[in-house]
């Protein structure tokens, strides 16, 4: 299981005492223990990777001996990471560290995290980026129509608009996933938590579309076992990195502004949602987002759009 996800070129031979060894006990503890997605082990693994090499370029103690680690070498690190890296890349490296050496410590490896005596780099706030309503609809009409792989996009850009996936939600989706009498999906997210999504009358009408007339032609012969919604040109699932390109290029074509990447579309089904009156708990459940706080990122664009319409309308605004 593990060589199917992590690369093992990526971890040195090292003494399973050493943290290197206690690096990759970690990654298995979060995959068969907590059950974190593939994604989310090689996030962290590049990122615990990435501080052991800065530690071994320092020739550091703790390369070999954990509890050598202190507080001013992670200082050290930070430091590092700031003079090439955003907050949000630091903080997220820096989050992964916390996490590893909370379960060092609660392994015994460690009498206390060293962690606990940093804080965390301040959060620069972001507003989603995402497109109009006139947009997205342009980027659900962009594929051509008359081959299998344009119905395919079809389906597969009507879906992340009309549902909000994650690409990787998208692309997991399975033939059984869909419900047509209900019209919904289920899809299995992150922590492989599942969820329930619906969908509506056109997207229910480019799934049919594809699956009785796109999808057939691109399986190979005398393959009728491949569970897979969307497949790629070869009949296989479809990899994520080719709807990738296919939206930055359905994204020129159309005049979309700025790079077209699926997330988008996901900020667009939420921000549009919450536009048109939807309840913030109903947009977290169908995001599949954990907590709420998460989801209120999407007030901001909305209040961000109400003070643009309030600049152009109020006489003294104007």
């Amino acid at each position: 299981m593990l060589g199917r996800i992590f690369d093992p070129l990526a971890l040195k031979a090292l003494p399973l005492k050493g943290m290197q060894g206690l690096i990759q006990d970690y990654l298995h503890h979060l995959e068969h223990i907590r059950r974190m997605s593939a994604h989310t082990l090689r996030g962290y693994q590049r990122d615990l990777n990435d501080f052991y090499g800065w530690l071994e370029q320092k020739q550091h103690k703790a390369c070999n001996q954990i509890d050598a680690l202190e507080a001013f070498a992670l200082r050290g690190y930070l430091a590092h990471l700031h003079k090439g890296l955003e907050n949000a890349s630091v903080q997220r490296k820096l989050s992964a560290i916390r996490s590893f050496l909370k379960w060092c410590t609660q392994e015994g490896h460690l009498k206390q995290s060293p962690a606990d005596l940093l804080d965390n780099p301040k959060r620069v706030q972001r507003l989603p980026r995402t497109v109009s309503v006139d947009e997205a609809f342009a980027l659900c009409e962009a594929p051509d129509l008359q081959t299998p792989l344009g119905l395919r996009d079809w389906a597969a850009i009507e879906c992340l608009y009309a549902t909000g996936l994650r690409i990787g939600e998208l692309c997991s989706l399975d033939l059984t996933s869909i419900n047509f009498s209900q019209k919904n999906l289920r899809v299995i997210g992150k922590g492989n938590k599942e969820r329930i999504v619906p969908f509506h009358q056109r997207c229910e009408e480019a799934f049919k579309v594809w699956i009785e007339h796109g999808r057939g032609k691109l399986l190979p012969q005398n393959c009728d076992d491949e569970p897979a919604l969307f497949l790629g040109q070869r009949g296989k699932r479809l990899n994520p990195r080719v709807l990738r390109r296919q939206l930055l290029r359905y994204g020129i074509e159309s005049g979309a502004r700025g790079r077209v990447h699926p997330h988008k579309l996901r900020h667009a089904f939420a921000t549009h949602l919450l536009e048109g009156g939807a309840d913030l708990r109903a947009i977290q459940e169908l995001l599949g987002h954990a907590s709420v706080s998460t989801t209120q990122r999407y007030t901001h664009v909305d209040l961000a759009r109400l003070m643009r319409v309030y600049d152009d309308a109020h006489p003294h605004a104007k």
